[in-house]
């Protein structure tokens, strides 16, 4: 009797071995022939589940955002939302973030010619400042924000999360963990007015 194989854990770890291929040597690297190899499966196999390159970027794009949101959403108490929690997460002091963010950079260049690949990275930042203004709802530090105010402190602190994890992945010496604690603290403190949250550390 043949073994049933579990597609969508497959997809993941193709999807997997893309993103390392991806951190590692750039978009041009995670050629369908490079997964199958990586991976020791033919060719063939793998084309069953990315047809082509452009069908392989979009998956592992796809992927290293889900990996994100299950990192973000361990990050939050149980009935209460934690922004500083939130955006720690998601700098790359780990190795597994530090690869995501990597496939999102490749990724984000191809899709500056690719409209389809550009509706995604849109729909996922239009997402990300939806989820970071329903934290600040939730976080008990953040309650003299007005419900006005969120959208576009949200954007503000995407912003400057971008802008501490480009400077952290391309100057890595500089940009030390500590230092990528501090910009965010010291952004959460400059655009939410965020300085300390009683039971929690003080910053």
């Amino acid at each position: 009797m043949p073994a049933v194989i579990d597609h969508d854990a497959r997809r993941a770890a193709l999807a997997e071995v893309a993103a390392d291929l991806v951190a590692s040597g750039g978009a041009e690297a995670a050629t369908v022939r490079a997964v199958a190899a990586a991976a020791g499966f033919s060719t063939k196999a793998v084309t069953h589940y990315f047809p082509d390159k452009r069908a392989l970027m979009l998956l592992t794009y796809r992927h290293a955002a889900l990996s994100s949101q299950a990192r973000t959403d361990a990050s939050q108490p149980d009935g209460g939302g934690d922004i500083r929690a939130l955006l720690h997460a998601l700098l790359p002091t780990d190795p597994k973030v530090e690869r995501d963010w990597r496939v999102w950079f490749s990724f984000w260049g191809i899709a500056i010619a690719d409209p389809e690949f550009a509706a995604e990275q849109r729909g996922r930042m239009r997402d990300f400042v939806d989820q970071i203004a329903a934290i600040l709802a939730a976080d008990p530090g953040c309650a003299h924000l007005a419900a006005e105010q969120r959208p576009a402190i949200a954007s503000a602190l995407l912003a400057a999360l971008f802008g501490t994890v480009t400077q952290a992945i391309f100057d890595p010496e500089t940009w030390h963990t500590e230092k990528q604690g501090q910009a965010i603290d010291e952004a959460l403190a400059r655009i939410a007015g965020v300085v300390s949250i009683t039971g929690r550390d003080e910053r």
